[in-house]
């Protein structure tokens, strides 16, 4: 369930509070002009999943330096195609799409052979269950049903609202993750999933309900930079200041592929 009118309010004032806070203190870059930053063009793709969508767009609308239009999918799926790189930056993924027409598969593979920077957003995880390629894209795959994977058994992924998860920063010199350190967010676990043992890992966890662990990471596929972050159920998790700063280095790092 979604909170009331009020309890929106109060989140939206917290997580741009928070926002104007960490991105003021981020240092002599944050304070240069609008002209000399490059802004960068994001497709925010959403769609098979319910959310929060005031408090979410709220902290999208205060990242700095972004520009982003909204997609949904499958709808608007015909859109992923070569040429797509020339008028956007990055996609960014926070859909559970069901599925692509072959046709569709297609075209977004061809447009990650030719590169654009990628950033797959939490239960988007979970989408294209039939579409094994789709594993590959993102590095890994929250399993709604026992399934196979190269030829093993792959038990259904659980999911848990509600956690205290206590994460670890495993590669302190990334893009993404410079100028962060551990932390504890209020965020929703993923357990069991299929993590492709060629991603690198930027953030870990042990919370038990979150095994094996990884809950972001970085691969490559065709021509495009593709980060994960499994973090970033509801407004809990967008408050926590580390959430927005993770979202927006994701977001440079995509973008100078």
């Amino acid at each position: 369930m979604f909170p009331r009118k009020a309890e929106v309010m109060r989140v939206l004032v917290g997580i741009v509070g928070s926002l104007a806070v960490l991105f003021a203190a981020s240092g002599p870059a944050a304070a240069e002009p609008a002209a000399k930053q490059k802004v960068v063009r994001v497709l925010l793709t959403v769609g098979g999943h319910g959310y929060e969508e005031a408090p979410f767009y709220a902290m999208w609308d205060a990242l700095p330096g972004v520009k982003w239009t909204k997609i949904e999918l499958p709808k608007q799926a015909d859109l992923l195609k070569p040429g797509l790189e020339a008028q956007y930056d990055v996609i960014a993924m926070y859909d559970m799409c069901p599925g692509f027409t072959p046709e569709q598969q297609q075209a977004f593979i061809a447009l990650l052979n030719r590169g654009i920077g990628v950033v797959s957003l939490h239960h988007n995880l979970g989408g294209h269950q039939k579409w094994d390629e789709f594993r590959k894209i993102i590095g890994g795959k929250f399993c709604i049903s026992d399934t196979e994977i190269n030829g093993a058994k792959v038990k259904q992924s659980t999911w848990d609202h509600d956690q205290d998860v206590n994460v670890v920063v495993v590669d302190k010199q990334h893009p993404i993750t410079k100028g962060i350190q551990d932390f504890q967010i209020h965020d929703e676990t993923y357990g069991g999933c299929w993590i492709s043992p060629d991603v690198k890992v930027l953030l870990k966890t042990d919370h038990p309900k979150n095994k094996p662990g990884p809950v972001a990471w970085v691969t490559r596929y065709g021509n495009s930079p593709v980060a994960y972050i499994m973090l970033g159920h509801d407004s809990q998790a967008w408050k926590n200041p580390n959430y927005p700063k993770l979202l927006l280095q994701a977001i440079q790092w995509a973008a100078s592929r």
